[in-house]
């Protein structure tokens, strides 16, 4: 018997317009009033949600930033809460703005590339004011632009808000070029303080080390007395990975890439298609 649902957002639950189809959230409503828990898991933080999920009756807890943080909505609390170690900010947005510390200039321009970086703090999501010059031409698309542009607190000089950066939970990284993501992401993964992940256009995602969404799924699961067979997880992209691993049953999403199909069990519809929906219609609601 299923007990708790998690369902990861970008890809998953939302669509290609970043929306949630309303047979989504009627099917996750359905559990909701059958008494099981239905855990939004995802790379975002609590600022960045859509109105429709937090609308849900009876949505107790979410798993967020690839697990840095679990809030309880009923207490209006963080109920676990892991951070990036002090300095690690500041230190991830100057690699990946191409700027050496104290040398000026305009970061969002250094060596050539363009990089748009979130900074996640309390759950809340913080950005360079910069960042919004140019943005309408980004080839990142209106979906981002979108996305960017609302639920953000802007800031003048963000690498240099040591207070705001040392509180930071998670960093987010978009790069117009791939291959600049790719380079940076590289070498941040020798740092084995801090771990990486992809979630969404060839973004790179970084946290502390052992932050997965996963293990903080797991941590919430076992406070509510929930088995792994007792858990049912729904994703499209890599950082989703640890959650199948912690699942007794997961569900790939028919726009998922081969590796995830693979550590799936099972795969439904697209993210266009309501394919959370779909599976729960058929095997849990």
């Amino acid at each position: 018997m299923i007990k708790l649902i998690a369902v990861d957002l970008d890809g998953t639950l939302l669509d290609g317009e970043n929306r949630i189809d309303g047979r989504n959230i009627r099917a996750l409503q359905r559990a909701l009033d059958m008494g099981i828990y239905v855990v939004p898991a995802t790379g975002r933080c609590m600022g960045v949600f859509p109105q429709e999920l937090t609308g849900l009756t009876g949505l107790r807890y979410a798993v967020t930033e690839n697990g840095a943080l679990i809030w309880d909505y009923q207490g209006e609390r963080e109920l676990r809460r892991w951070g990036l170690p002090c300095g690690k900010a500041e230190k991830i947005l100057r690699l990946a703005e191409g700027e050496r510390a104290g040398a000026g200039g305009n970061p969002a321009h250094g060596r050539g590339f363009r990089v748009y970086a979130e900074v996640f703090v309390h759950g809340q999501a913080y950005a360079d004011i910069r960042s919004l010059e140019g943005i309408e031409a980004t080839p990142l698309g209106r979906n981002f632009i979108r996305y960017f542009t609302e639920n953000h607190n802007f800031v003048s000089g963000l690498c240099a808000q040591q207070k705001l950066l040392d509180a930071a939970e998670k960093v987010n990284l978009y790069f117009q070029d791939s291959a600049d993501g790719a380079g940076v992401r590289s070498r941040l993964e020798q740092d084995a303080s801090i771990k990486t992940a992809s979630s969404i256009c060839g973004n790179v995602e970084v946290t502390a080390a052992g932050v997965e969404k996963g293990a903080a799924l797991w941590e919430l699961a076992q406070q509510l007395g929930i088995g792994r067979r007792e858990i049912l997880v729904f994703g499209d992209n890599e950082n989703n990975l640890g959650m199948f691993a912690a699942a007794g049953t997961a569900v790939a999403m028919g726009n998922a890439g081969e590796r995830v199909r693979q550590a799936a069990g099972h795969v439904t519809g697209t993210n266009d298609e309501a394919g959370v929906a779909a599976f729960l219609e058929k095997y849990v609601i």
